[in-house]
């Protein structure tokens, strides 16, 4: 008994095919359990390349994500700071520093920088005045102080004396540090 099976090819056009029947096991002399002398496991063509595309696909993705944090930290402005250093401290005590840029232009963004003993703490960043805008804040602790980096964007209307403040909080106390931002009229 042969019969006719529909394949498809590798271009992944669908041919006729002649497949003959391997009997497993007779239930009833009528009902036949029957395979047909094919692999059902082989994948068809076109689904190869389905697969590899979408695996390509990732793999690019995967690597331009990869890139795009390295981009940003390389784009940082020159006048960006992503640390400051603490110093000593007791564990007792509540100690801030800071860290950031003492003059920028219109439009510019900048990151400050601050850094406070504790792990467990608020942190808040204030513009005290000026026309500048906190863009976003990132925190992490490490060790035994939490650190606070600040995007702060100055706007097209900037003209100098902004005002940061920062403070940081913990059970402990609090600490605090004011920093003024002027015009750059270097150029």
């Amino acid at each position: 008994m042969e019969t006719l099976n529909y394949k498809y090819n590798y271009m992944g056009i669908l041919k006729k095919q002649k497949v003959k029947p391997i009997k497993l096991c007779t239930i009833f002399p009528i009902l036949e359990l029957v395979f047909f002398n094919q692999n059902l496991s082989k994948t068809l063509p076109m689904k190869k390349s389905i697969n590899l595309l979408l695996l390509v696909a990732i793999t690019a993705f995967q690597f331009s994500c990869s890139s795009d944090d390295n981009d940003n930290e390389a784009s940082l402005n020159p006048k960006s700071f992503t640390s400051c250093d603490l110093g000593d401290f007791t564990p007792t005590s509540t100690k801030i520093c800071f860290n950031g840029a003492d003059f920028a232009l219109p439009n510019e963004t900048i990151t400050f920088a601050t850094e406070f003993n504790a792990r467990v703490a608020t942190i808040t960043w204030t513009i005290e005045s000026g026309n500048i805008e906190i863009i976003n804040i990132d925190e992490s602790a490490t060790g035994s102080t939490l650190k606070s980096i600040a995007t702060i964007k100055f706007n097209s209307d900037f003209n100098g004396d902004a005002v940061l403040k920062v403070t940081a909080k913990d059970s402990k106390g609090s600490a605090e540090f004011t920093h003024v931002v002027a015009l750059d009229e270097t150029n």
